[in-house]
């Protein structure tokens, strides 16, 4: 299970280009109710990443294109 300790640590290991990104993506999270969709779509990312199997998106729309497929 991941601690907000643990996030903490993953923003302060972000790098300086990203935290804009982040600071949106943790913003827009904040203040949509996550469905059973969107939440299955953010697990199947994180395992992606933990596999090195990254996505190039340009926006936030490709981005939920892309994960809700």
């Amino acid at each position: 299970m991941v601690s907000r300790d643990v996030l903490h640590e993953l923003v302060d290991s972000l790098p300086e280009a990203e935290i804009a990104a982040a600071e949106r993506f943790l913003t827009t999270i904040s203040k949509e109710p996550m469905g059973p969709e969107f939440a299955a779509s953010i697990r199947r990312g994180l395992g992606q990443a933990d596999a090195s199997d990254t996505v190039v998106c340009h926006d936030y729309s490709e981005m939920v294109e892309k994960l809700l497929d």
